[in-house]
Order: structure tokens, then sequence, then C-alpha cells
């Protein structure tokens, strides 16, 4: 039994994936909570957090609220006995993060950091693709909106690439960081350009922005006998281009050839409910636990 704490946006999303399980929803919006009952009649709807975790038979709780509020919730979760599944990201700070772990070792639960992207089919594609020694990774995530009222746009937005990297390369280590931001509109950085260099000579370029005209979704991942780019508007969502031959004076002699392997078309955030309940069934690790998701804020705060 799963108890679902926030019925905004993305706790729709969660709701809808995770159905079989859901019994318990809490929200402080009635009217949210109106619109989950009538949509999911069987559960029990809360708007008192503490009363909720009280419900008999929860399992789990999934938190889906500001950020600033995770940590809280979550240690209130552990503490009653329960593994916590969190949006990203896991919590406003570092030093949040920090105590988070604390209580989650205190009390042996797990932390699943709901990092999407880490089990989108495109990206399980992407990770298995033999592009040769791994040169540079490219991105543009750009759009107008939605900005978001708790977190900057590297924490929105950037914060998916580079949960991305540390999936397809969990070994590397960061070497150097530059970020360039700006808050156009209010005190909130809504544009910021970040570049990444790891202990192996891999670079990272992360271009990211709430006040663009048009909505852009690539990423161009090139290594030294192929580049995959992932463009998550495309039918195509992967293509494939090798290297081809390289003369003496290293122009292009000839261009290699182009192709889209099959992706598969499970919902990432489903993949992940399923992977969530198997590490609480086995008591393994999440692939994004959070010490995974410690090391990604460090590579931008």
């Amino acid at each position: 039994m799963i108890l679902l704490v926030g019925y905004g946006y993305w706790g729709k999303n969660l709701a809808r994936n995770f159905t079989k399980e859901l019994s318990v929803v809490c929200d402080k919006d009635i009217d949210l909570l109106h619109t989950a009952k009538q949509v999911y009649p069987r559960i029990a709807i809360y708007n008192d957090y503490d009363l909720a975790l009280q419900h008999p038979g929860i399992k789990a709780v999934l938190i889906a609220t500001k950020t600033n509020e995770h940590l809280q919730m979550a240690s209130k979760a552990i503490q009653h006995g329960y593994d916590v599944w969190i949006e990203k990201p896991v919590c406003a700070t570092l030093d949040e993060v920090d105590q988070l772990i604390k209580v989650s070792e205190e009390h042996n639960k797990l932390v699943f950091v709901d990092h999407t992207f880490c089990y989108h089919p495109a990206v399980e594609k992407m990770k298995s693709i033999d592009i040769g020694q791994p040169l540079y990774y490219d991105s543009t995530r750009i759009s107008l909106g939605l900005f978001q009222p708790d977190v900057d746009v590297l924490l929105d937005l950037a914060i998916h690439d580079v949960s991305i990297i540390n999936y397809l390369y969990p070994d590397i280590k960061l070497a150097d960081r530059k970020i360039i931001k700006n808050a156009h509109i209010n005190k909130t950085a809504n544009q910021a350009v970040v570049l990444l260099k790891y202990n192996n000579g891999f670079t990272a370029n992360i271009n990211v922005n709430w006040v663009s005209p048009v909505k852009k979704r690539q990423i161009i991942l090139a290594g030294s006998t192929a580049s995959v780019v992932y463009d998550d508007i495309d039918n195509d969502k992967i293509k494939v281009y090798e290297t081809g031959e390289i003369a003496d004076d290293f122009n292009a002699n000839s261009l290699g050839d182009m192709y889209s392997p099959k992706v598969g078309t499970q919902e990432a955030l489903y993949m992940g409910r399923t992977h969530f309940l198997d590490c609480i069934k086995t008591r393994q690790q999440p692939h994004t636990n959070i010490y995974k998701a410690k090391q990604i804020m460090e590579w931008l705060l």
C-alpha cells in the first residue's frame, strides 16, 4: 500500500503509474483531494500529513511536494518505518541531503530519488551503444516555462542531464566546473550554461532555459567511433552516426552510416516504479538512490 503526498502536476503522474498500489493520498488542497477521490474512489484522503502516516497498511511513501518540504516529510516517513520515493531534487541543499542520509541509515530505509530519465528507454539505449572513447556530452533543454516556484533552472532542468551523465558513466569524477546563470525576470535563475570537465577528459556542455521562444530537448553524446543524438521531441528518439574514415589531416574522408535503432515505448516513470517496488522487496539500493542524488547535486551546486 502506497501513500502519495502531493496531488499536483507530478503527483497525478505518480498516482497514474502506482494505480495498483495507491491507497492513500494526502494534500493541503481540499479540491485536489476531491479530484483524487473522483479518479480513484477506493483511496483514503487526508489533508493532514501526520494523520495520513498513521493510516494502516502503508508500506512506502511517495513525496511530490515543494523541495523545501522534502527533508521534513521524508524524515517523518522514515521514522514511521516507511521507504520513500522523492521527486527530484531530493532536497533543497546539500546539508539537507546529509541530514536525510543520516536518518535513512539510522532506520535502514531506502530513499529512491525520481531522476526519471535514468529509467527512460532512450537513455537505456544510449547506454547500450558502443561509441568508442566517450568525448563529450552536449545538451539543449529549453522552453518557455514552466517556471518552478521552489527551485531554479539548474535544479529543475540541468539536473536531468547531470543524472543522465552519472547513469551513463557512474565512475567518472568531476575535475572542473563553470556555471553561468541569469535571472531575467525574477530572483530565480531561469537560464544557465553549465560546463563540466571530468577526470578522464570527458566534458559536458548543458544549456537550460525557461525563457526560450522554442522548445528543444536534444542530447549529443559523441565518441571516437560514433555519436548518438537523442531528440525527445522527434519520433526517432535515437540516431547513431558512425564516425567514418578520418584522413591524415584529421578531416573526414567519408561519413559513416546513420541508423535509428528501435527504442522501447515504456513510460520512464513506470519503469522507475517497477524498480522501486523491486528494491522494497529485495532491500537493494535503487539505481537512483540518495547517495547518487547527493553526487548529482554536488556537480551542480
